[in-house]
């Protein structure tokens, strides 16, 4: 994105969905920055806005439960080009001085503000976390740049952020969620006359049983981008995906296959019935990839006998789309992860995935996404236990994954933190802690799956006490910019060394009272062994036992 497009005329456009709300340009505007800079879900952004008569001047609140930082948003969407000063900006100032003590948010929910406010305030625990000691900033958000004045100002004041044409523009991931292939491709449809079916004025399908072998000469199977919008590509050695490497080997079984497979669904701009021939144009395929793979693969087998039924869409429609894609998915299990797959939440991370450490690590979003050459993959699965364990602090909860792409969706991967940096960041820590896992004592302990996010989330915990950690803790993206990365996850494994001879201690102790498949799933017996090993460590270093996270990395 150019810094220009955030001028009215050209973002009218991107904003018509969020108008459609019925809250005005402005709020659209915040809603939209919500969801594209703020990466929060389509739910979250919602739930974090407030505007309405007598808002006390918040247009939105939002928590970052990582930085501990509560966001006062307000938005100003000018149509006519020029600058902004520093009058909004002492406005918001004025304004976020209403959470500075509980007393004030108390205040504030028993004043006159309305009810949509008052909501977003409880909702939040906002009067708790300001006695905790959250920090309480103002973020503007507008369409302008900044004059001197307003420069000048942002520059005397540490709790107001500026979300300017140039600074939206920089932090705004591009994608594509529709994908496909461009151009035309032609099917035979001499053998029988294709079944047309008009839904309304939104698509026109046609339904014919086409040759594997025109099937295989399909562009974009090799590299993905035929199955773009499908939840998964191809799985690999699965049970149906064996069941069908047979039926193909068989030729025999050739002219049966219609009555063994369910087809594939093809959905296109357009798709022209002439002289005995279908052609589409611009066309994804949003179920059957496991099969396209699999004839690809063993295209020496094909024959002019086998056949596979085709439903081909006409429409023009993002949201029946989605739909089509979900709902014709069913050869094998669909799981919370696939439906998730052309989230824009992941589609964003992925790409921003290919400017970060070089490009050497790429995040897989769909289960069988082809691996890039000398690239390392990091799953979207792995990098949710992750932060689930090191974000969030639930290792016990890491080995029901179903809940990372479900019920804790938003919570673990739509917030602002959640970046490749801190994906990538994750994941080097984890290879260190897996590389130090095997110096615990009691193997079936130290070979446990829940055992390494413990540890993980033992980790968190220090960095979130120590001054340097808490900094890194927030933004591991410090370490890359200052290449001080190996430093500090050097640093960490030499305490985590530290740590595991407490934990051989505690666990030895402990003898047959420590059930470990039960503990590890408690959070609070999680929370009583973190808390023990902490204080155990922090005696090391006040007796030179051991060097504390400031030391090593000075």
């Amino acid at each position: 994105m150019q810094a220009d497009q955030l001028e009215y005329q050209k973002l009218k456009p991107m904003l018509a969905p969020y108008e459609e709300k019925g809250r005005g340009e402005s709020i659209g505007f915040l809603n939209w920055f919500l969801e594209n800079i703020f990466r929060l879900d389509e739910i979250e952004a919602d739930d974090a806005i407030c505007d309405r008569p007598n808002d006390r001047g918040i247009d939105g609140i939002y928590v970052d439960h990582t930085l501990e930082c509560i966001f006062v948003l307000q938005s100003k969407l000018k149509q006519s080009k020029g600058t902004t000063g520093d009058a909004p900006l002492r406005e918001l100032a004025g304004t976020i001085t209403q959470l500075d003590t509980p007393d004030s948010v108390q205040a504030l929910l028993d004043g006159g503000g309305n009810v949509e406010l008052k909501a977003v305030l409880t909702r939040n625990s906002i009067k708790g976390l300001v006695s905790k000691g959250y920090s309480v900033k103002g973020a503007f958000v507008c369409n302008r740049d900044l004059d001197a004045n307003g420069q000048e100002f942002v520059d005397q004041t540490d709790n107001i952020l500026v979300f300017d044409p140039a600074r939206i523009a920089s932090e705004f991931i591009d994608i594509e969620t529709e994908g496909g292939v461009k151009g035309q491709f032609t099917f035979d449809a001499s053998y029988v006359t294709p079944m047309a079916l008009q839904t309304g004025e939104v698509a026109t399908s046609y339904i014919l049983p086409v040759q594997a072998l025109e099937l295989v000469e399909m562009e974009g199977i090799d590299d993905g981008t035929l199955f773009s919008q499908n939840v998964r590509l191809s799985l690999g050695n699965t049970k149906v995906n064996k069941a069908l490497r047979e039926s193909v080997q068989d030729q025999a079984e050739h002219q049966n296959f219609p009555l063994y497979h369910n087809g594939v669904t093809i959905l296109c701009d357009k798709a022209e019935l002439e002289n005995e021939r279908l052609t589409i144009t611009n066309y994804v395929v949003v179920n059957g990839a496991q099969s396209l793979s699999t004839f690809k693969k063993t295209r020496a087998n094909l024959s002019e006998n086998l056949r596979v039924l085709a439903k081909v869409v006409q429409l023009n429609d993002a949201g029946l789309s989605r739909k089509i894609t979900v709902n014709s998915n069913n050869q094998n299990a669909i799981k919370p992860r696939d439906l998730k797959a052309t989230n824009d939440v992941q589609l964003r991370l992925r790409e921003e995935f290919k400017g970060v450490a070089e490009g050497k690590y790429e995040l897989e979003i769909k289960r069988g996404q082809p691996q890039t050459n000398g690239t390392q993959l990091i799953t979207n699965e792995e990098a949710g236990r992750l932060l689930l364990a090191f974000d969030l602090m639930e290792p016990e909860t890491c080995h029901q994954v179903y809940k990372l792409f479900d019920d804790k969706y938003a919570e673990i991967f739509a917030r602002p933190a959640v970046n490749a940096n801190r994906i990538i960041f994750l994941h080097l820590l984890m290879e260190r802690i897996q590389a130090t896992a095997p110096l615990i004592d009691y193997k079936p302990l130290s070979k446990y799956g829940l055992t390494r996010f413990f540890l993980l989330s033992v980790l968190s915990e220090l960095m979130r006490g120590d001054n340097i950690g808490k900094e890194i803790f927030q933004n591991p993206k410090l370490l890359f910019d200052q290449e001080k990365l190996e430093l500090f996850l050097d640093a960490t494994q030499a305490i985590l060394k530290a740590i595991i001879v407490d934990l051989n201690y505690e666990v030895n102790e402990m003898g047959e009272k420590f059930d470990y498949k039960g503990d590890l799933k408690s959070p609070v017996k999680l929370r009583e062994l973190r808390a023990t090993l902490l204080r155990s460590f922090e005696k090391d270093v006040a007796r030179n036992k051991a060097a504390s996270l400031a030391e090593m990395m000075s």
